[in-house]
């Protein structure tokens, strides 16, 4: 039988489930497949989905399942999308979770992660029950539904975030589909039925022309649906050179506002695209902040969406008094995130199949366990029980040792390079093996942040404490403000403290002459600046992957430039060799954790030639 949900209508039987993998046929009709179900269920805030016109703040119950119909390069959920299970949680039924809303005091619940086209059924029976209980119903969704099905589906929804890939048949070709005209299609009618509509595109370096189509195709719809413009991070096997830059992307972003009025520029930390600016007289109107992989945060409540010229801003539903904040991995893209650190260390132990990385997440997707793992993360020793955690999960301990061995012996080059320089001789070996290195007397200031100069990574992550393991003093400790993963900071900050030397993330960062322009631009003229003591730490080395220990060296050969007897691509290649079975020269950097790509790099790592 031919499926009728989308339009690539797949043939399905009961040997054969179509491209999402999740229905069958009994000749007659056609079924979800039995037992299909959720997977996992977290409160969120709604920006976390994200969209940022719709009951701003509030929170929301976020599900996903598993399936998809596209298949698009880079996928951050390849495993969710394919169909495949991932979790060991007690899969949950439409009644289950409008119980759990219901009992976390959710406005709605919004589907996200999978393709709602691919447990269509499911959803449709769950949007019913969530109406019968007076909650909202919403998804992320590629909106490439039947016209049949879009009629259907625009009466139980009440809001959807629809990916768009691009504006050509070139770009959805290569998710796997031929045109991207019943994505705009579909929009549309959502849009007359009253369906609150935001949209997410993709921009990947090159693409110009392609987002800004997207947006005047938009504009014919309606200028006043916001656009979200996904800035390209390349995950899996995608080339590191189709990321464009921060810059590049607030450029693109500016011309989109020639045609929309509500233009917001996500992944990246410390634009002023994440506002909300009257498209009349261009008066600040909602203040929001970078909150992890496609999310958002208010810095404030969004009270009132009427510009004091009079314009007021298509916001449906009120907004909450004060943002909902998920906790550590729970909830959002984050839990994706969590996903690929587990499979970081797989790979480094010598398991990179599929079967044993589900085998094992099956074990660690409960909310303890990611719990544990966010403390675990964040510090250089706690990783170390983190690798453990995960090689008892994955049933071999002893190669969790042998990994846990080499990060101990770098761990004891760095302390040994920091007590020599701080001059500090009563650090015993036993504070090392049970407590992070912390030296305040060194002096040497240093101020990590990621994409920005004016986002700052908080107190407590991982690159911080690298940086005070390595015998610095992070300035990043004063700040007692929370956010996931940094806070905005002011230049008079940056100034007051004068860091020697400043870091930018590996996990999202921005080429060195944009940023030292930009703190042209901001009036920041600390040390690190006037010396030009910025460094840009290599992708993934420094968070999210075992591969943070040469970031700590990277650090710490930074630090103490005259006094370091680290080689550092020596120690880049006996690692890559050692875990990834490439050498770092052959090794092409990307933003996933789990591993680089093959092929050479044109970056750089300082080498040194003492002895």
């Amino acid at each position: 039988m031919k499926c009728n949900i989308c339009e690539i209508g797949c043939e399905i039987s009961e040997q054969k489930g179509g491209r999402c993998g999740t229905y069958v046929s009994d000749g007659t009709l056609i079924h979800q497949k039995p037992g299909l179900s959720y997977l996992g269920a977290f409160p969120i805030s709604i920006e976390s989905v994200p969209l940022l016109h719709f009951y701003p703040s509030g929170k929301f119950l976020q599900i996903f399942g598993t399936g998809c119909n596209f298949r698009c390069p880079g996928c951050v959920t390849r495993l969710l999308s394919t169909g495949k299970n991932p979790s060991a949680r007690p899969v949950l039924s439409p009644s289950q979770v409008v119980e759990k809303a219901l009992q976390e005091d959710c406005l709605g619940i919004v589907s996200t992660m999978n393709e709602p086209a691919a447990n269509y059924y499911l959803f449709r029976e769950l949007a019913k029950q969530a109406k019968a209980k007076g909650l909202l119903t919403g998804c992320s969704t590629n909106c490439y539904f039947t016209a049949e099905t879009l009629e259907e589906f625009g009466q139980f929804v009440d809001f959807v975030n629809v990916g768009i890939k691009g504006s050509s048949e070139e770009t959805y070709r290569a998710c796997g589909v031929p045109s991207p005209n019943p994505v705009f299609r579909n929009i549309g009618r959502l849009f007359e039925l009253g369906v609150h509509v935001e949209t997410s595109v993709v921009y990947s370096k090159g693409r110009d022309e392609d987002v800004i189509n997207v947006a005047k195709t938009l504009a014919e719809i309606s200028p006043s649906i916001p656009v979200q413009v996904m800035r390209f991070l390349p995950f899996g096997e995608a080339p590191i050179e189709l990321e464009p830059s921060i810059g590049a992307s607030e450029k693109l972003c500016a011309e989109l506002r020639k045609h929309m009025d509500y233009v917001y520029l996500f992944n990246s930390p410390g634009t002023e695209f994440l506002h909300t600016y009257c498209p009349e007289c261009g008066r600040l109107l909602a203040e929001r902040e970078f909150h992890g992989p496609m999310g958002a945060r208010s810095v404030k409540p969004w009270i009132n969406q009427t510009c004091t010229c009079g314009t007021r801003v298509p916001v449906t539903g009120t907004s909450a008094p004060e943002s909902f904040s998920e906790a550590g991995f729970l909830g959002g893209y984050r839990i994706s995130r969590a996903f690929g650190m587990v499979h970081a260390v797989l790979t480094c132990l010598g398991l990179s199949d599929d079967q044993t990385l589900l085998k094992t997440w099956k074990k660690l997707s409960d909310s303890e366990s990611l719990m544990q793992i966010h403390h675990q993360i964040q510090t250089p020793l706690s990783y170390l029980e983190f690798v453990r955690f995960i090689a008892e999960k994955a049933n071999v301990p002893e190669k969790g040792e042998e990994l846990v061995s080499f990060l101990q012996a770098r761990l004891e080059l760095v302390r040994g390079l920091a007590l020599e320089n701080s001059g500090n001789k009563d650090f015993e070996h036993k504070d090392f093996e049970h407590k992070d290195f912390e030296h305040k007397d060194s002096g040497h200031k240093v101020y990590y942040c990621m994409g920005s100069p004016l986002f700052a990574l908080n107190a407590g992550r991982m690159e911080n404490n690298l940086v005070e393991f390595a015998g610095g003093i992070s300035i990043n400790k004063q700040l007692q403000q929370e956010g996931k993963p940094g806070v905005n900071v002011s230049p008079s900050f940056i100034n007051k403290e004068n860091p020697e030397t400043i870091f930018i993330s590996g996990f999202l960062s921005r080429p060195l002459e944009e940023f030292y322009a930009l703190c042209r631009q901001y009036g920041i003229d600390a040390d690190a600046v006037k010396n030009r003591r910025v460094y840009a730490v290599p992708p993934s080395w420094d968070f999210g992957s075992p591969r943070w220990i040469l970031g700590l060296l990277y650090i710490a050969d930074r630090l103490h430039p005259e006094k370091s007897e680290i080689f550092l691509r020596q120690e880049a290649d006996e690692f890559y060799l050692r875990f990834y079975g490439t050498s770092f020269g052959e090794a092409r950097p990307n933003r996933s954790f789990h591993r680089p790509t093959s092929g050479p790099w044109s970056g750089h790592i300082r080498e040194h030639t003492h002895a």
